[in-house]
């Protein structure tokens, strides 16, 4: 975790490795993870804006009152749901902000900030829908989902404080086709499927909120925007001839 290594580190090691048991095996300098950890989304709160209760944005409605200082978010989409391990993942981010973010730095009238409380961070899970899985690794680790018709679900038993959303509910509850969406119900709205279609890029392009074709379920990504749109939206401004080299022979 440290990046500072004492010239101590190596023989601690050493001595480990050269007095241990004969059944125990130990490794110096074990990279954790094969790639960096990161976080779907941050949220923080502004500090030096009016934090008004009333404001609640216009997606997700309800989410916004667990955010106290920072929010992690992890989204599980419908082409790669919750898998078993996601969920001590995301405990792990938690634990590594929170860690991260002691250090009390200096503030511009001679003082120093506040180190960040483990309350103060909420972990969030956003999901298409409760599944087996989750409930097992939930299970697992001694926690439980707390009832709730919103979908939003806060979890009992954890050290930092953790909120599953069931996308499914809430889109329904808030009636925002958006959420319908990334939850893997079909839109409902034009305004939706535009939208959708809006965050569609080429391969290499740098705009970090596009869909583009490099990324896992692309495919299905456009299949499912374009079920939003008529047989004949779809094909308007298409040349005919473009329009037929999507058919096989037989099927002209």
């Amino acid at each position: 975790m440290s990046a500072k290594k004492t010239a101590w580190h190596p023989p601690f090691t050493g001595l480990l490795q050269e007095r241990a048991p004969r059944w125990a095996k130990v490794s110096g300098e074990v990279q954790l993870t094969t790639e960096p950890l990161r976080v779907d989304d941050v949220i923080e709160v502004w500090a030096d804006r009016e934090h008004d209760p009333a404001d609640v944005g216009t997606t997700l409605r309800g989410l916004w009152r667990y955010v106290v200082v920072v929010g992690l978010l992890e989204y599980k989409s419908v082409v790669w749901p919750f898998q078993h391990g996601d969920l001590y993942r995301l405990l792990a981010y938690g634990f590594v902000w929170i860690a991260t973010h002691q250090r009390r730095e200096k503030t511009s009238d001679g003082g120093r900030s506040e180190r960040l409380a483990p309350h103060e961070v909420t972990l969030m899970l956003a999901v298409p829908s409760v599944t087996s899985v989750l409930c097992d690794e939930l299970a697992e680790l001694g926690l439980a989902l707390s009832p709730s018709d919103t979908g939003y679900h806060e979890v009992r038993g954890a050290m930092i404080p953790l909120l599953v959303v069931n996308l499914s509910v809430v889109a329904e509850r808030e009636n925002d086709d958006l959420l319908r969406w990334f939850a893997g119900i079909p839109l409902r709205t034009l305004e939706g499927g535009q939208w959708v279609m809006q965050h569609q890029g080429k391969r290499g392009e740098s705009m970090g909120t596009q869909a583009t074709p490099d990324l896992f379920g692309y495919d299905e990504f456009v299949r499912q925007a374009m079920s939003a749109f008529t047989p004949e939206q779809r094909l308007a401004g298409l040349a005919p001839d473009l329009a037929m080299k999507s058919f096989t022979p037989e099927q002209r």
